[in-house]
């Protein structure tokens, strides 16, 4: 596709998905900085899946959030350091861990569901009960669409 000007595009769905996707993401940012949170939004997914789950292993942190396991690691690194997340080592399988949320984190991990469900609901507040069903439904066959299949 070519815009006025003659230059190329990005095919239009994928533009929206992005623009939409780092909007969120910078307005979540800002939310937790003027909260004084002490995470970047590329750090919550992980602390809200430990809150969710009630531990997970790295590898289902992986496999749950779809991100590397290098940002990850990183991401459990910090939080270790931080005394928000504990390690325990399986007793059998030395090569695997259980990471679950110290009583820091999980208060922590409380406060971020709080501030992420307010931005959810004002972020939907101008959709109805049936935009809000169909998107939902389209989001989920898009992700479906580029998940590789197990």
């Amino acid at each position: 596709m070519i815009n006025k000007a003659g230059r190329p595009t990005p095919p239009s769905l994928l533009a929206q998905i992005g623009s939409l996707y780092h909007r969120i993401y910078k307005e979540c940012d800002k939310l937790f900085r003027e909260h004084d949170f002490p995470l970047q939004m590329d750090q919550i997914p992980v602390l809200m899946s430990l809150y969710y789950s009630g531990g997970a292993t790295q590898k289902d942190i992986v496999t749950s959030l779809g991100r590397d396991k290098a940002s990850v690691n990183r991401t459990i690194s910090f939080l270790l350091k931080n005394g928000l997340v504990k390690v325990i080592q399986d007793t059998t399988d030395k090569r695997k861990t259980q990471v679950e949320l110290t009583p820091q984190g999980e208060s922590l991990a409380e406060q971020a569901d709080v501030m992420l469900a307010k931005f959810d609901v004002v972020l939907s507040a101008d959709l109805t009960d049936n935009e809000k069903g169909e998107f939902n439904k389209t989001m989920l066959k898009l992700i479906e669409t580029v998940t590789p299949c197990k």
